[in-house]
C-alpha cells in the first residue's frame, strides 16, 4: 500500500508547484474580498480534481497492465486512489482553515457555528465528488469519463434548479436544522465513499487489461 501511495504522489510531484501556487493566488486574492469561503471551495475542488490527473497518467502509461502483474491485490490498488483522495482533502483543508478563519474574523462575515457549518458542508460535497469521480474513471477511462462527468453535472445543476423552484421558502427547514444536518453531513460523506470504495473494486475487478 505504501508503495502505491508514493508512486501517486511522485505521479503527482510536476504538479505540487502549481498547486502551491494556485492556493497562494487564492489566498492573496482572499484578503481582498474578504470572503474565506471562496478559498476553502476552490482549493478542494482543485484537490478533488487533481485526482483524476493520476488516473490521466495511469491510463496514459499503461500502469494498470503492469500494476496487476505485481503482488498487489485489485482492491490495494483501488485502496491506495481512495486514501490519496482523504490525504489530499485533509492536507488541503489544514493548509486553508487557518486563512479562512482569520479572513472569517476579520471580515466578520459569519458566526462561528455558521463558519463550521459552512466548512462541513464543503468538505462534504468535496468527498462526494470524489465518491463519484473515482468509479466513473474506472469503469469508463479517461475520455468517456469526462463526458460523463459534464453530462452528470449539466444535469443535475439543472436538476436541482427545477426542484428548487419547486419548494416554497415556507416549506424548507429551520436554519438551526440545517445547522445541526450539516455538522454530520462529512460521516454520511464518508459513508458515500465507503459505498464508492465497494463499486470501484468490482468495476475494477471486471476490467481486462
Amino acid at each position: 500500500m505504501k508503495a502505491l501511495l508514493l508512486k501517486d504522489f511522485f505521479s503527482m510531484k510536476s504538479q505540487i508547484k502549481w498547486v502551491f501556487f494556485i492556493v497562494i493566488c487564492v489566498i492573496g486574492m482572499t484578503f481582498f474580498i474578504r470572503d474565506g469561503m471562496i478559498l476553502l471551495a476552490i482549493t478542494l475542488m482543485f484537490g478533488t480534481i487533481q485526482v483524476t490527473s493520476i488516473f490521466a497518467f495511469d491510463e496514459m502509461s499503461g500502469w494498470d497492465k503492469y500494476a496487476n502483474t505485481l503482488p498487489f491485490r485489485k482492491s490495494e490498488i483501488i485502496k491506495s486512489k481512495y486514501i490519496l483522495s482523504l490525504l489530499l482533502t485533509v492536507g488541503i483543508l489544514l493548509l486553508v482553515c487557518p486563512f479562512v478563519v482569520f479572513s472569517n474574523y476579520v471580515s466578520e462575515t459569519f458566526k462561528l457555528n455558521e463558519l463550521i457549518s459552512i466548512i462541513c458542508l464543503v468538505v462534504s460535497l468535496s468527498i462526494v465528488l470524489l465518491s463519484f469521480i473515482i468509479p466513473t474513471f474506472i469503469k469508463f477511462g479517461m475520455q468517456k469519463a469526462r463526458i460523463v462527468l459534464f453530462i452528470v453535472v449539466f444535469s443535475f445543476s439543472y436538476g436541482m434548479k427545477f426542484v428548487l423552484d419547486l419548494i416554497t421558502v415556507p416549506s424548507l427547514p429551520p436554519i438551526e436544522t440545517i445547522q445541526r444536518m450539516s455538522y454530520v453531513s462529512p460521516i454520511f460523506a464518508l459513508i458515500l465513499l465507503v459505498l464508492s470504495y465497494i463499486i470501484s473494486v468490482k468495476f475494477y475487478e471486471a476490467k481486462e487489461f
